[in-house]
């Protein structure tokens, strides 16, 4: 079955091959992009086969004119990935710098949310509706360690928001779920991370097109595995 996917943070690493996978499958892929011209540009890489959009997850008037477009040009959403992410310092929760914090949570946090609540009326719309939260294995409870703490601090609360979603839209049979891509060779995960982009993006690949049946909602997921929060 074809389905209408919104990627956000879609014109590179993760969120771009997630784009690349889908759109090869033949699914309608939106993808969303804070920089429209490198959004345009990763289209452009994808030969066509995605719509490209201007989407900066913390602008409002962005959301709501993405909202728009996807009711009018589909009539529905089926799946949201709430891809868009930055992470900014190393430091710990005893010296972060407490203004890039509040700029992390902002995109990693608030952003996601943002996001899925303009989207949950058109994924209302569709029998299959599902939110897929990229989050990171170092916002797991048990692996709050040390070091990262705005990063880490912001998908520990998109965690939570998941499991919160999950169970208030489980009545409407709309899934909600967080995954971990494992640290993957991107911009932000840099060159010595052990995993390629394929791998990382292989997990949101299936939480968005697997039976519904295989999927257990409000869940922490990584290759395709329930893992602890």
């Amino acid at each position: 079955m074809v389905k209408v996917v919104l990627v956000t943070g879609g014109n590179r690493g993760i969120g771009l091959e997630i784009c690349r996978i889908l759109a090869a499958a033949g699914h309608k892929v939106i993808l969303g992009s804070r920089d429209l011209q490198k959004g345009q540009k990763a289209g452009d890489m994808l030969k066509g086969k995605v719509q490209a959009i201007h989407l900066d997850v913390i602008n409002a008037g962005h959301i709501q004119v993405v909202a728009s477009f996807i009711e009018k040009a589909y009539g529905k959403l089926d799946i949201l990935i709430n891809n868009a992410g930055i992470g900014i310092g190393s430091k710990g929760a005893p010296d972060a710098d407490l203004d890039d914090v509040k700029q992390i949570m902002e995109t990693n946090f608030y952003g996601a949310w943002y996001v899925s609540q303009a989207m949950i009326p058109l994924l209302r719309k569709s029998n299959d509706g599902r939110i897929i939260n990229m989050s990171s294995g170092m916002g797991a409870l048990n692996d709050l360690t040390g070091g990262y703490a705005g990063y880490r601090l912001s998908k520990t609360a998109l965690n939570g928001l998941t499991i919160l979603m999950a169970n208030e839209l489980n009545q409407e049979e709309i899934i909600v779920v967080a995954m971990s891509p494992g640290w993957v060779r991107t911009d932000m995960g840099g060159a010595g991370a052990p995993r390629t982009v394929e791998q990382g993006a292989e997990t949101a690949v299936w939480l968005a097109t697997a039976s519904r049946a295989d999927i257990e909602t409000g869940k922490f997921y990584r290759d395709r595995r329930i893992i602890l929060w």
